[in-house]
């Protein structure tokens, strides 16, 4: 096996593990609730199954059924919050439409990808691109109107192979799920503490939702940087990848170089209020806890 091939697939590894800690958490937050709720004097009352562990099962249909949405709904949650517009060669209309559909075309047939990942273009302020979906079958490649409007011929096409390469990888499971999962998780745990706050507790009840309250604190800053721990390392990779399809590193360096100025010179940070996409996009918001390397 060449180090291409097994980095790609230590990075899917980590997918899956990162994907099974984020639902062994769901049950954690739904255990430490269920001590809580039953004012338990001490975690084996639950453990040993002599209460029914009522949120526990709540929080792993949840985590089951957020997957499975966002396996099902993957297009409207990474779309939404934009204009955006699906491009083919038949709803391609301006010639910068068109060159992008047809640069598309270049790469799956000179990458001999057996696969046509559908293409959307963001109207947008702000030069950043992201791949999303699944699998190979349903994996999407969304651009802003800024970056195609900026960017040179050559320099979408890098850009479109760095993201080719996520799905051609199998990186794009992870933002997708991970993001959606965290948020949900948090609401759930803010819930669980604001409705079991008060009123006297057992030992075991107190201190189990001391627990909860120092994962609301804690299990947001572990997200940011599981998503950095996974992600940098696959970003290399697509930057790779793309060099590899355009069999030349400039134009990536170039693209990557224009985005990161456009960033320095406008700010940015508050214009994307979608927080799943914010952690897809080929170029992080904030330099200290971007999920992708410096420029």
């Amino acid at each position: 096996m060449n180090p291409f091939t097994r980095i790609i697939r230590a990075n899917q590894l980590k997918t899956n593990a990162v994907l099974a800690i984020y639902f062994a958490l769901f049950l954690c937050i739904g255990l430490l609730g269920d001590i809580v709720r039953i004012n338990a004097p001490s975690f084996g009352a639950l453990v040993s199954f002599q209460i029914f562990p009522l949120i526990t099962c709540i929080m792993a249909l949840c985590a089951i059924a957020v997957i499975l949405y966002s396996i099902g709904n993957f297009r409207q949650i990474m779309l939404s919050g934009d204009t955006y517009k699906e491009l083919t060669p038949q709803s391609a209309q301006t010639q910068k439409e068109k060159q992008i559909v047809q640069i598309l075309d270049e790469l799956l047939y000179q990458s001999q990808t057996p696969f046509r990942p559908r293409l959307y273009l963001l109207e947008a302020p702000y030069l950043n691109a992201f791949a999303s979906g699944w699998n190979q079958n349903n994996a999407l490649i969304a651009l802003t109107s800024a970056l195609t409007n900026t960017l040179d011929r050559d320099e979408i096409k890098a850009v479109m192979a760095h993201e080719l390469s996520h799905i051609r990888h199998g990186d794009i499971q992870l933002t997708l799920v991970v993001g959606i999962l965290a948020n949900i998780m948090t609401l759930a745990l803010n819930f669980i503490i604001m409705a079991f706050f008060g009123g006297n507790r057992n030992e075991g009840a107190k201190t189990a939702r001391s627990i909860l309250m120092i994962l609301s604190f804690v299990l947001p800053l572990l997200t940011v940087f599981l998503q950095m721990f996974l992600s940098r390392s696959r970003e290399y990779m697509a930057d790779s990848g793309a060099a590899y399809l355009m069999n030349d590193n400039r134009p990536m360096i170039a693209a990557l170089q224009k985005i990161s100025g456009s960033y320095e010179k406008y700010n940015f940070a508050d214009v994307d209020t979608n927080p799943t996409r914010r952690a897809a996009y080929i170029f992080g918001f904030g330099e200290l806890l971007s999920t992708h390397p410096s420029i």
